[in-house]
């Protein structure tokens, strides 16, 4: 799963970027506390476990 995938399921989860920094993007919720950061191009790969450990923070039922 890219970059750019994930910050669309975070998005139509409710989630909504708080920075418009390219290296890296802040993710807040209106509800759940925290907040998910993001690192990487758009077209970047991200590892198994960084999408296990963003599902996680970001509370997401969907399986990533």
């Amino acid at each position: 799963m890219t970059v750019e995938e994930v910050i669309k399921l975070l998005e139509s989860g409710g989630w909504r970027q708080t920075n418009d920094d390219e290296s890296c993007r802040q993710f807040k919720h209106d509800t759940k506390t925290g907040a998910v950061t993001l690192s990487g191009q758009l077209e970047m790969v991200l590892p198994i476990g960084v999408l296990r450990t963003l599902r996680r923070h970001a509370q997401l039922e969907e399986e990533i």
